[in-house]
């Protein structure tokens, strides 16, 4: 007597991962209210909706970008030239395209983000912008594995068993969240006459699973530029103001996504900003409205114990009915904080430093790599710094900016290495990285160092190869007569284990008795089989 008592699993399964960039151009126009353009400044955008339909062998996507210029208008008496715009929805970079999918057939998964927004000058109320976006594409299917957690048998029987610590996929959604705020403009500040520029960086973020959701809780930094007022009304200098964790004005937010209870999650997430909007009913005061996508995926962990050999104790053959089988282990969960420094020099055709007022960098792009015992963590943005600088005619500064990875300059890059004990060559990571604070601080009139604090999740896999026991039989001797040769005709649905099943023998006997090399799949309908009457050789 054999019972074999059975477990499954839910894996998913990745097939491939690729990354296509869709390039998109089109016309920006500057409203009547604002000045005309004569020289762009800086500009950045957020990738505000985007839609997606696979068709055949293609992903068509569509959708807009919230695009934010800040721009040096013609001069005026009563006016600073410098100008600030926000284009959404039509009005601002709106795009449409297709990008061809690596092979038809896959159930494809995608998600996009901007990587790269330029804007350049047509006419005096005309850009022309070109947008490149990255899709990640991945084909995966959930793949439910069976398989036999223990046997039991009299007589008593001896079995080899493994453990592994499995994720099995629960949810995977996209959210959003609306955020907003009050701020004063606190002295010694200057009263606000118009906003240039607003950005909002979320950081200290962090997730954790209550009873029946996943709860992302984080705070959001805003740096707000301005055109400040003079106190006979007119436009003044220009000023940055900062809502930050360090003078505790940071903007907390939370997103929840509804979950089952589970004893040992594992929740990844990223966040993005998908558009800023600043207004002002008074010059001592601002309301910022920003709006925050994630995506959110949770996985159980799950120990999984695995049978993978027996043999009797006594009397009797076990029949093994194996499989190859590639599982997806966890092998450890770390977090890391790192910080990235560098110090960066002006381009050469760019004047000279007198007052930094603020770094922008877009969304960068990531990539990393396992080694022996180290997670080698790089990556690559585009950076605009937006400065005052001496005018070289007097004692004024003049408005302008730098760029890296624009114009033909080199991209802002960054690398750090981080410390993973055990972790072996072979192994596969998942990370997340979370950007945190920003720093740029002036070096000299030509220098400026930036300081950029990172926080990472990282989950390390290792995928197991093993012959897996689906199921199992215990063969004992029989003691009465048995015809000196039989045969059987294999019939439709037939394969070598139903056939041991049925004659009470095992399905190694049956392969050497008629030379089977391939087993099951040299068992063609009508193919003639010799059952050996002792499969223990008597």
């Amino acid at each position: 007597m054999l019972t074999c008592r059975y477990g499954q699993a839910t894996m998913e399964k990745t097939f491939s991962v690729t990354r296509k960039y869709l390039e998109c151009e089109g016309e920006l126009y500057i409203p009547e209210k604002y000045p005309e353009l004569e020289v762009v400044l800086s500009v950045h955008g957020y990738l505000e909706e985007i839609t997606g339909e696979i068709r055949g062998d293609k992903l068509v996507l569509s959708g807009t970008v919230e695009t934010h210029l800040v721009y040096r208008g013609k001069e005026s008496l009563d006016r600073v030239p410098e100008c600030g715009i926000i284009r959404r929805g039509t009005e601002g970079a709106v795009f449409n395209g297709e990008v061809n999918l690596p092979e038809q057939g896959e159930n494809w998964d995608w998600h996009a983000r901007l990587v790269k927004i330029k804007l350049q000058p047509e006419t005096a109320r005309s850009l022309k912008y070109q947008l490149t976006l990255e899709i990640e594409l991945r084909a995966r299917r959930p793949v439910q594995t069976y398989f036999i957690e223990e046997i039991e048998a009299d007589p008593l029987i001896h079995t080899e068993v493994e453990q592994f610590l499995i994720e099995e996929p629960v949810i995977e959604t996209y959210v959003r969240r609306e955020v907003d705020a009050d701020f004063p403009l606190s002295y010694p500040k200057p009263p606000l006459a118009r906003v240039l520029n607003c950005q909002v960086s979320p950081l200290a973020s962090t997730a954790t699973h209550g009873k029946d959701r996943v709860n992302i809780e984080g705070k959001l930094e805003v740096e707000l530029l301005y055109v400040s007022l003079t106190e006979d009304g007119r436009e003044g200098g220009l000023e940055l103001q900062k809502w930050t964790e360090e003078n505790g004005r940071a903007i907390p937010f939370q997103i929840s996504v509804e979950a089952p209870m589970l004893t040992e999650p594992s929740i990844q997430y990223d966040l993005w900003i998908e558009g800023v909007q600043v207004s002002s009913a008074h010059p001592e005061s601002c309301r910022v409205e920003a709006r925050i996508g994630a995506r959110v995926s949770m996985a159980g962990r799950k120990q999984v114990r695995v049978v993978t050999d027996g043999a009797p104790a006594g009397d009797g053959i076990i029949d093994l009915l194996r499989e190859e089988s590639e599982w997806v282990e966890v092998v450890e969960e770390a977090e890391r904080s790192f910080v990235v420094e560098k110090l960066l020099a002006l381009p050469a055709e760019r004047p000279n430093i007198a007052r930094v007022l603020q770094m922008i960098v877009t969304e960068p792009k990531f990539d990393w790599q396992l080694a022996h015992e180290q997670l080698m963590v790089g990556g690559e943005a585009i950076g605009t710094l937006l400065y005052q600088a001496e005018n070289g005619e007097g004692e004024e500064f003049v408005f302008t900016s730098a760029g890296w990875g624009s114009g033909g300059t080199e991209l802002l890059t960054f690398g750090a290495y981080l410390e993973l004990p055990g972790v072996e060559e072979g192994n596969e990571a998942r990370v997340g990285l979370y950007p945190q604070q920003l720093k740029v601080e002036q070096v000299d009139e030509r220098t400026i160092r930036l300081v950029w604090e990172f926080k990472a999740l990282i989950t390390v896999f290792q995928t197991r190869r093993f012959s897996l026991v689906r199921d199992a039989a215990l063969v004992l001797p029989d003691e009465g007569p048995k015809p000196s040769m039989l045969f059987y005709l294999v019939q439709p649905g037939d394969t070598l284990w139903k056939i041991a099943r049925r004659y009470k023998t095992t399905m190694a006997a049956i392969a050497k008795a008629n030379q089977l090399t391939a087993a099951d799949q040299e068992l063609g309908f009508g193919k003639k089989l010799l059952i050996p009457k002792d499969p223990f050789g008597k």
